[in-house]
């Protein structure tokens, strides 16, 4: 998936965890969602530098074919470890045994949630690394052309819109409880 729509993706895990809160608390989560839902990306980030360099390319340059055949690289294990789903369980267990919020770690793995079903090749993601067992989806949205980034940002965003009327209906009946 593309990083707008992780981040969207976060934002509404923030919106639906932090209902009940005040609009400065929930507008901080929001950002703090988002930020967390795209975050797992950042770990391809030196990867990408290198393969583009290895390529001919500059390394701000993004093509696909930089990725082809770099499935075992040593340079996709910050890649690997940002998307899997093991170490934000690990800090959910720990979190939920100190009596912390949990919603953060939530958006952070709902990045690689999604990853699972829709990233194949270089892009496929290992849920439990460093354990075995890489996953092959059934897409490569970074091979999509422009218009499906589009329509899947797009997507989410009405997503997000519907949750928000969704919670703010949810406000406003929870304030009606606590008048009576």
């Amino acid at each position: 998936m593309d990083v707008f729509t992780h981040a969207i993706v976060g934002a509404i895990i923030a919106e639906l965890a932090l209902w009940e809160k005040s609009l400065p608390q929930r507008k901080q989560g929001r950002w703090i969602g988002a930020f967390l839902g795209a975050a797992p990306d950042l770990g391809a980030v030196p990867a990408h530098f290198v393969f583009s360099w290895t390529a001919g390319d500059w390394p701000w340059i993004y093509d696909p074919a930089h990725w082809v055949g770099v499935e075992n690289s040593m340079w996709m294990v910050g890649y690997w470890f940002t998307h899997s789903l093991l170490f934000p369980l690990i800090a959910f267990i720990w979190f939920r045994h100190k009596e912390m919020r949990t919603w953060m770690l939530c958006a952070w793995a709902s990045h690689a949630a999604i990853d699972i079903l829709s990233h194949t090749g270089a892009w496929s993601t290992w849920p439990f690394y460093p354990l075995p067992g890489q996953i092959e989806g059934v897409a490569d949205p970074w091979s999509w052309s422009p218009i499906w980034w589009l329509i899947s940002i797009t997507i989410a965003l009405v997503s997000w819109y519907s949750v928000s009327v969704m919670t703010m209906q949810w406000r406003v009946n929870y304030e009606s409880t606590d008048d009576e």
